[in-house]
């Protein structure tokens, strides 16, 4: 056998054996952990999707105070001053 049969067999059985079994054992692990006890905290993929539902919210409905805002400048820039 040459060298190359040799890593294409070692690539193919890391690929199809040693992936799945590692992909598999780290579903079952974080399933089986409270979400305080994770490393990413609790949320995850979740907490991503819901502040960016909260921001599109934002976007397509804003509020009363945000129209305010926008209308009329709560502090008054210095340029808008009279003098120097």
């Amino acid at each position: 056998m040459s060298s190359h049969i040799i890593l294409m067999l070692v690539l193919a059985f890391v690929t199809f054996v040693v992936v799945p079994i590692v992909l598999v054992w780290s579903i079952i692990d974080s399933r089986r952990r409270k979400p305080d006890d994770r490393r990413g905290g609790a949320g995850g993929i979740s907490s991503v999707v819901g502040g960016a539902m909260l921001e599109m919210d934002r976007f397509i409905r804003p509020s009363v105070e945000h129209r305010v805002e926008t209308e009329t400048p709560v502090l008054k820039r210095e340029d808008d001053t009279g003098g120097e």
